[in-house]
């Protein structure tokens, strides 16, 4: 007996997915989480052509437009009207232009615009906005905001392909979710669409679909404010070592004036006059110390040398927990004699209970330690000191690119290309088309569209598959959606056809659509249902391929109609084609 399928829109079976593995895929759009959680009512500012997907007929041209949650659901007003529903979606029929807009109130950065389409739900009681817009064009309000719209124009490209690298192994990571990505520093920051930063809008446009791979998937580019003077690993980080993140000195980063710095003095000749160029903490633990090994209350005569040791991490390794002081005392009869005082850097290190610490005394909060020799400048004097600073550097992680190592990098004449290839060491550069839009492929049984491969049926073996493809420009293999490569089994929605040129400058992916696999597993079952109730709901939204495979009517719509459609197909009442 056929099992019977009904309509529950509410009442449906919750299933839990597993979130696939970092994935070597580029998506032509991409899903934002906007700070809007502290929000129940804001108003809105609509430029555009925009509609209600909703309810196409509503208008929105009045001036006054406000959204906010009543009963656990968005509802917008007008001057004129009101309209509530479980989600209210506002589309943009230009919505790969940058002429339409949506402005509201950021919770983090205050008044903003936004490109592309916006939807509003209720989340806990408060409003959640999403925000879905080509990549390219959301990476307009990344680049001038990560970096400086004033940097360099070589450094934002490599600030570019580095949000773009890292904004397409969060899509691949969160596409279970109703979003891909955060706008905040969790992720990475996004103010929306400025026009006149038109140098990192530029950056973005010279490097598009530019992605930094590491055999064949796309790398996670982790990027930092400044490393200090060298790059970390990010096994030192977090928990793995990456192959392409390598330890290295990174002298730009130091040489640049603007890289984040503390630093605390201690002279070679010690006395009365020297001693007020010092920190109070520092000359007052060399002197506590000092008697302490000594024995004795001791004159500190000059110091020798400082030399940082016990790096935090593996050597050779730049970050240091202490620095031993080698120091000329006198003591008791004037004798002289040589000691060494350890210096722990965070006895340094500015707190509630260490209020005269002379690092970290406020945000932002460095985190790399260490000595060296110098001069500083006495203004009474009027001359250069010598002596040791012992420092406190790195801004952020340290891994990756360091955004003021880059800058600096494009000043001295580096191209984004150099400044990659150093902070992500044997990564490849490519060119990724995130749809077909060329004749590099060809098949005489499947339809090669700009939304992918169609036509597919579903148990279509891998093999038989790719046999029906050729190219006249590269390989063509098939990426499973968790980006590996896929050599057996049935083909599925969200796997992608891949042509890589010959000369590896180019991969053309080509999503797969199987339309009602809306899960990605090659059938048609009822998580399928579930998935295009919850769609249809507004509680997660589908999005790329998946989007596309349910429209099983074909109609251009996602709605009941292609519901009814997929339940009679499992009911055996009538297939889909």
């Amino acid at each position: 007996m056929k099992k019977k399928f009904t309509l529950l829109l509410i009442t449906a079976l919750i299933m839990v997915f597993a979130i696939p593995a970092n994935a070597a895929v580029f998506s032509n759009d991409i899903r934002v989480l906007l700070s809007t959680a502290e929000y129940k009512s804001m108003d809105i500012t609509i430029n555009g052509d925009y509609y209600l997907k909703e309810a196409p007929d509503f208008d929105l041209s009045s001036e006054d437009i406000s959204i906010w949650i009543e009963g656990n659901r968005p509802v917008i007003r007008t001057e004129t009207d009101s309209f509530s529903a479980a989600a209210i979606t506002l589309i943009s029929p230009n919505f790969t232009g940058t002429e339409d807009t949506v402005g509201f109130y950021n919770a983090n950065y205050g008044y903003r615009t936004y490109l592309g389409n916006m939807q509003f739900t209720a989340y806990e009681g408060s409003i959640r906005a999403i925000n879905t817009l080509p990549t390219e064009h959301y990476l307009y309000g990344v680049v001038p905001y990560e970096m400086s719209n004033r940097f360099p124009l070589e450094s934002l490209k490599a600030q570019a392909v580095c949000a773009r690298s890292y904004a397409a192994t969060k899509c691949a990571e969160n596409r279970e979710l109703s979003y891909d990505i955060l706008d905040t520093v969790d992720h990475q920051v996004y103010w929306g669409f400025t026009a006149s930063y038109a140098r990192a809008i530029s950056a973005v446009d010279a490097t598009k679909g530019q992605v930094l791979t590491d055999n064949g998937a796309i790398i996670q580019a982790f990027y930092t404010a400044s490393n200090g003077g060298q790059t970390e690993l990010t096994g030192n980080v977090w928990n793995e070592n990456l192959p392409y993140y390598v330890l290295k000195n990174d002298i730009f980063d130091l040489a640049n004036p603007s890289s984040l710095e503390q630093k605390t003095f201690i002279p070679d000749d010690i006395s009365p006059d020297t001693t007020s160029l010092m920190d109070d903490l520092v000359l007052s633990q060399l002197q506590t110390k000092a008697d302490a090994l000594a024995g004795e209350n001791v004159t500190l005569l000059s110091v020798i040398s400082v030399q940082p040791k016990e790096p935090t991490y593996a050597p050779p390794s730049k970050s240091f927990s202490k620095a031993d002081v080698v120091l000329m005392v006198s003591g008791s009869g004037d004798s002289i004699g040589q000691i060494t005082v350890p210096i722990i850097f965070d006895d340094l290190i500015h707190s509630q209970n260490n209020p005269n610490g002379v690092f970290n005394i406020e945000p932002p909060y460095l985190k790399m330690r260490g000595a060296e020799k110098g001069l500083l400048w006495d203004p009474v004097s009027q001359s250069s000191i010598d002596g040791w600073f012992l420092t406190n550097r790195r801004y952020g992680h340290g891994v990756g690119l360091s955004q003021r190592g880059a800058q600096q990098r494009a000043t001295s004449g580096q191209d984004y290309r150099d400044i990659l290839d150093f902070y992500y060491d044997q990564t490849l550069l490519i060119n990724f088309i995130p749809s077909t839009v060329s004749d590099a492929v060809t098949s005489e049984k499947y339809q090669i569209s700009a939304n992918g491969v169609e036509g597919v049926n579903p148990g279509t073996s891998v093999e038989y598959f790719l046999a029906s493809f050729s190219s006249s420009v590269g390989s063509i293999s098939l990426i499973a959606s968790n980006g590996q490569a896929k050599a057996e089994g049935a083909v599925a929605t969200g796997d992608l056809l891949r042509c890589v040129y010959v000369d590896n400058s180019t991969i053309i992916d080509s999503p797969i659509i199987i339309y009602g696999d809306l899960n990605g597993d090659g059938a048609l079952t009822n998580r399928d249902v579930n998935l295009l109730q919850w769609h249809i709901l507004g509680t997660r939204p589908l999005a790329g391929a998946y989007l596309s495979a349910a429209d099983v009517t074909h109609d251009g719509l996602v709605d009941s109609s292609d519901l009814l459609a997929m339940i009679w197909h499992l009911n055996g009442k009538k297939s889909i084609s």
